[in-house]
């Protein structure tokens, strides 16, 4: 049968534990070494870190400037589209003859849509129209030449598009063209109305040339 220890027989906690008193040096060493202990990156995963970033960044480049390029040429071929149905629609909505003036030049092209008679306003590639009293600019728009944007073609100066049936004086074509991505043709009959094709069938939403 165990017998309880007199009180004065228990031992004592470390004289170490005791308040005041140091820790033992090895005790304080670990310590030490464990509150500094760094917890950053080293150099070298830096390095490689960077080396992947800068990896990705050249392989993903070309391929966003392609498709910026390309995003680039499809508004601009909505862009003309949308303004031929415009004048079209204006000449019949409003029962007068509309003009689709083309300007073309070395720096660019512009176009401007108007009604009254044939060739009565003009356009720049800066600024506003102008026109004659008797005619009224609806739009304009402006396609300076600037590397990786779409330029404007067309093989004819003017259209008319008659207030009564919709007809145009001539037939047309115009190219939405950007090098190295596509091209874009909208081909207006002397109906009126307009056949889009890619000529090279970079856009799907349009049929091959």
């Amino acid at each position: 049968m165990l017998s309880a220890l007199p009180f004065s027989q228990i031992p004592s906690s470390p004289r170490w534990l005791e308040p005041g008193r140091a820790l033992p040096a090895h005790s304080a060493q670990n310590h030490r070494s464990k509150a500094h202990t760094p917890a950053g990156f080293t150099l070298i995963e830096v390095l490689v870190v960077v080396s992947l970033l800068a990896l990705v960044l050249g392989m993903g480049l070309p391929a966003g400037h392609a498709w910026l390029q390309r995003q680039r040429l499809g508004h601009a071929a909505e862009t003309v589209l949308n303004d031929l149905y415009l004048a079209r629609s204006e000449a019949l909505h409003g029962a007068r003859n509309v003009i689709f003036r083309v300007i073309q030049s070395a720096g660019g092209t512009c176009y401007v849509i108007h009604s009254g008679p044939l060739n009565a306003c003009s356009c720049e590639l800066t600024g506003p129209p102008t026109c004659r009293a008797d005619a009224q600019a609806l739009k304009q728009a402006q396609w300076p030449r600037r590397p990786g944007y779409p330029n404007l073609l067309s093989n004819v100066s003017s259209m008319l598009f008659s207030g009564r049936q919709g007809t145009t004086s001539l037939a047309a074509t115009l190219q939405v063209r950007s090098e190295g991505v596509g091209e874009v043709r909208h081909v207006v009959s002397i109906t009126g109305r307009v056949r889009s094709c890619s000529a090279d069938h970079a856009f799907m939403r349009w049929a091959r040339c």
